[in-house]
């Protein structure tokens, strides 16, 4: 079903949709953060090392999730929902790029830790962005949406908090960034949420 809206058209996914070459290209650049993890980790085989490289991780798969319900709502190559795609995996491929100084800032150009803290909000405010068009007239998605927000803003702020320490106490804040925002999704239920096309 097309909803036209102008420049906010969307077209919701059907039951036998099937994943778009838009949506393996935009996992193509999750790949690419997930090496950065991994050579992320290998310069610090410690324990401190190790979490903090999890803590990374956890982050990127909570990102790609939320994607991953997009496109199992609306098209991910028609309409509004395309150019939205392209923006997410623009601000991802920074985070991405970003990743070696997510904590410990580097000599040279921006600070690391808050690039990655500001890539996180953008991509997760294109997605709420997104889905808060996908969902006019669902009123029960839109619900769901406000009450997802609030996990992703204070997730955030703790980020960039966080930026500005170093040690256990940076390590303490992005674990609270990350169970605040998985624990606010989980609190907020999953009545509101729509299931298209498992395919």
């Amino acid at each position: 079903m097309n909803r036209p809206r102008g420049r906010l058209r969307t077209e919701m996914q059907r039951e036998s949709g099937a994943v778009t070459p838009l949506e393996l290209f935009f996992d193509l650049v999750f790949v690419f953060a997930l090496t950065g993890v991994t050579a992320f980790m290998a310069e610090d085989l410690t324990w401190h090392g190790m979490l903090r490289g999890m803590l990374i991780f956890g982050l990127l798969w909570w990102s790609w999730v939320c994607y991953s319900w997009v496109g199992n709502v609306a098209r991910a190559d028609e309409g509004v929902t395309r150019p939205a795609l392209f923006v997410a995996m623009v601000v991802m491929f920074v985070l991405a790029l970003s990743i070696p100084e997510s904590f410990d800032d580097l000599p040279g150009g921006l600070h690391g830790p808050v690039v990655v803290a500001v890539c996180y909000f953008l991509f997760r405010g294109v997605h709420l962005v997104l889905f808060w068009i996908i969902s006019a007239g669902d009123p029960a998605l839109r619900g769901q949406l406000l009450r997802f927000a609030p996990s992703m803003l204070v997730a955030t702020t703790l980020l960039l908090v966080a930026a500005g320490t170093d040690g256990p106490t940076q390590t303490a804040l992005w674990a609270a960034a990350l169970v605040a925002d998985y624990l606010g999704n989980y609190l907020g239920g999953a009545r509101g949420w729509r299931l298209r096309s498992a395919g």
